[in-house]
């Protein structure tokens, strides 16, 4: 594929049993740099703080498109730990192995619901703005892929777009509204709550930060 072929790729692609992929890594780059009016790197450390991750701890980021936050837990966790990205997107899996060519950090096309990797093999899950993209129907079996990656004690974090006052002004007023119902509520974290808990999560928590995202936690009891 040429640089222009590659741009003119469209963000999204719609495939059968995985949602929407990645397919056109410069818009999707682009898309949050100005989504997150260029504070996306701060998002980032305190999604790293939020996870608990640890020097020495084995992380995976599920749905990891561009791969930003992979490395950003990859150097929280240090030579010593390592760093896995998951994504159903040829297009992303390619994107990273070609650019991050750090020993304990690779990069693996499957989706959500079929994770793998073996059981009990890492110490830290997170999963962001993706959880919405995933069908309706997988979402039970990947929050269930996820319990059965951590090990005892490993810590969960899920973290969606927060819808603010603004953002309810600007598209509050769409079709779905008129007819009564919450355009956001798709993206609204804390509805896979009662998922986590039947999973088996406990020490289940939700905060908001200051870049427009909601953030559900949970731990796999030891």
């Amino acid at each position: 594929m040429t640089s222009d072929q590659h741009t003119r790729s469209p963000m999204f692609v719609d495939a059968p049993d995985t949602g929407l992929v990645i397919e056109g890594m410069r818009r999707y780059n682009l898309f949050t740099t100005v989504w997150f009016l260029g504070r996306h790197r701060r998002l980032l450390a305190e999604l790293v703080r939020a996870s608990g991750a640890e020097p020495g701890d084995d992380v995976v980021d599920i749905g990891c498109g561009p791969g930003k936050l992979v490395r950003a837990l990859g150097t929280r966790v240090g030579p010593r730990g390592s760093a896995a990205g998951i994504d159903p997107s040829a297009t992303a899996i390619d994107y990273n192995t070609r650019r991050d060519t750090r020993p304990n950090h690779r990069y693996l096309r499957a989706p959500a619901q079929e994770l793998p990797l073996p059981d009990a093999s890492v110490d830290v899950v997170t999963c962001t703005f993706v959880m919405h993209h995933i069908p309706e129907e997988h979402r039970e079996a990947a929050i269930a892929e996820m319990w059965r990656v951590l090990r005892p004690g490993g810590r969960l974090l899920l973290a969606d777009a927060r819808p603010t006052p603004w953002m309810r002004f600007l598209f509050g007023r769409s079709a779905d509204s008129r007819h009564g119902t919450d355009p956001f509520e798709a993206i609204d974290i804390r509805r896979y709550t009662p998922l986590l808990s039947a999973a088996g999560f406990t020490g289940l928590g939700y905060c908001r930060n200051r870049h427009m995202t909601g953030v559900a936690m949970g731990t796999k009891p030891n």
